[in-house]
């Protein structure tokens, strides 16, 4: 009763009568995940500034600015990216799916081979294009999203989700097959991610919680069988609850990115004077950036980004839940898992929650594959936003208007397009004929032409004698004897030549029968 108390009054306070009346805004799912994504991709900016300088100095050794310049031609990269998809309808990203798959297992083969991949740390995870170094598997968790996308909505409009044979087959072993090759590189991290994609789509498409929790089961199992396989990754998963009993090696990140943290306060130092990045905390401008923005922007800045997390999580879903194209859904369904899920297995392991894996952070961590990649996830949630039913609708209705809003019409985006309903499936017509239905074949009662003409049908003997009023029904005992059933004429069912002869048969017999009527019962003639 407490709880429901307060949820009522919560319910009724101002804030969340507004809330609720802006939610129902047609506009409101592609302005939430705009805004979740534009501030985290402001905040990357920042903390790139800030940690570049650093990374610049103690990792590559290039000259102070060679880091921040990078990561600025990137971004100028990712602006065209997302501005591409925007543009892009839902369908073109269907279409996209299967070739998009294609490229990924080429890259993803390319880095393995020799004289193709570059090798950084002992590590085969990229590809050299020109100036730039692109990661491959970056780019794998798109391709591979939207092909097990296009594949369980082809399979929902077919109707074959029903069984469990079908769901996971050829899902699972695709996405099994990917993460192979991931782990050839190896990189234990981004294997992690493709299995919270592979998670998230089967929970939205609906397998049933026993297959779920198996499979849940068998990827703990594969993992901690990967880790145990290494000595670099047993020990990082057996020190970090205890990172303090080896402080110089596997427990030197978990230590000083929480040293990190806590000397943040709740304010922090201030941007870009956190010392923390210059050495202290390993891979600040990537892996450990949360650390970073722990020091410098305080308590206030660390519970900000992990809000702005769940917001573009509560907007994807949002966007899936309101969406009518199943691919819609489950692609947007999946990318806020993945998005979300890889922020917080990164904050876990700067926290020290979770073993080190190596994930960075998306749109705040260094890298030009991460930042070109998220950038075109959030033009494709915007895209999926503005296609919902009712955005849709506003859209074409302010076009028509001419009351289209601005930065629209700067970006040249057109107006979308309703969504078609799914093709039926395709019956394969029967070899016999279907017979008609019989109550069709009928003719009506009321056009019989006959029905009129039949003679004596009105002079039948009990039709007419029936009483209209119920009142004037007999008694029960008179109804329980029913009245001797009188003969109806054979002239009344009869031909007309049939009915002339039976009417001089009846003549024969009664002519017959005149003598037996003249006579008394003592079989005497009467006097006539």
């Amino acid at each position: 009763m407490m709880i429901a108390g307060l949820k009522s009054r919560v319910g009724r306070t101002r804030v969340m009568r507004a809330s609720g009346r802006y939610l129902e805004q047609p506009w409101a799912s592609t302005q939430l995940i705009l805004a979740a994504g534009g501030a985290l991709l402001f905040l990357g900016v920042l903390m790139s500034a800030s940690t570049t300088i650093s990374a610049s100095i103690h990792t590559t050794g290039d000259a102070i600015w060679s880091q921040l310049i990078r990561e600025c031609e990137f971004l100028l990269l990712s602006i065209p990216v997302f501005w591409l998809a925007v543009r892009m309808p839902p369908s073109a990203y269907r279409r996209l799916a299967y070739p998009a798959l294609g490229l990924a297992l080429l890259a993803l083969l390319g880095v393995l081979a020799p004289g193709v991949g570059v090798t950084i740390n002992g590590a085969h995870r990229w590809l050299q294009l020109g100036p730039f170094t692109i990661q491959a598997s970056e780019f794998a968790k798109l391709a591979v999203l939207l092909w097990g996308a296009d594949l369980l909505a082809r399979k929902e409009s077919l109707n074959t989700l029903h069984s469990a044979r079908h769901v996971l087959v050829p899902l699972v072993p695709g996405f099994i097959a990917v993460i192979s090759l991931v782990m050839l590189e190896p990189d234990l991290g981004t294997s992690l991610c493709f299995m919270l994609l592979l998670l998230g789509l089967l929970w939205m498409v609906g397998l049933p919680l026993r297959y779920f929790a198996g499979i849940v089961a068998l990827i703990a199992g594969f993992v901690t069988l990967l880790a145990i396989t290494e000595p670099y990754r047993l020990q990082r998963l057996t020190t970090f609850l205890h990172p303090n009993l080896d402080p110089q090696h596997n427990g030197f990140q978990a230590l000083h990115g929480l040293q990190a943290l806590a000397s943040g306060g709740v304010i922090g130092v201030g941007l870009g004077e956190g010392t923390a990045k210059y050495g202290w905390v390993p891979n600040a401008n990537t892996d450990y950036v949360f650390a970073v923005v722990g020091q410098e922007l305080g308590l206030l800045g660390a519970l900000t980004v992990l809000l702005l997390f769940g917001l573009f999580a509560y907007a994807g879903i949002r966007i899936a839940l309101r969406s009518d194209d199943a691919f819609i859904r489950l692609v947007a369904s999946g990318a806020a898992i993945w998005i979300a899920g890889q922020a917080l297995i990164n904050v876990g392991y700067v926290t020290a929650l979770l073993p080190v894996t190596g994930i960075p952070l998306p749109f705040i961590s260094n890298g030009g594959t991460s930042l070109i990649l998220t950038c075109g996830v959030l033009g494709m949630m915007v895209s999926f936003a503005r296609h919902e039913p009712a955005a849709a609708l506003a859209a074409r209705r302010s076009a028509a208007a001419g009351t289209t809003a601005r930065w629209v019409r700067l970006l040249r985006i057109a107006p979308p397009k309703p969504a078609r309903a799914p093709k039926p499936a395709r019956v394969r017509p029967s070899a016999q004929p279907t017979r008609p239905p019989v109550r069709a074949a009928q003719p009506v009662r009321t056009a019989q032409p006959n029905r009129a003409a039949q003679p004596n049908r009105a002079a039948q003997p009990n039709r007419t004698a029936q009483p209209a009023v119920r009142t004037a029904q007999p008694s029960r005992r008179a109804q329980a004897a029913p009245p001797p059933a009188v003969p109806r004429p054979a002239a009344a069912r009869a031909t007309p030549a049939r009915a002339t002869a039976a009417r001089a048969t009846a003549a024969r017999s009664s002519a017959e029968r005149v003598p037996l009527r003249a006579t008394g019962t003592d079989g005497r003639p009467r006097p006539r």
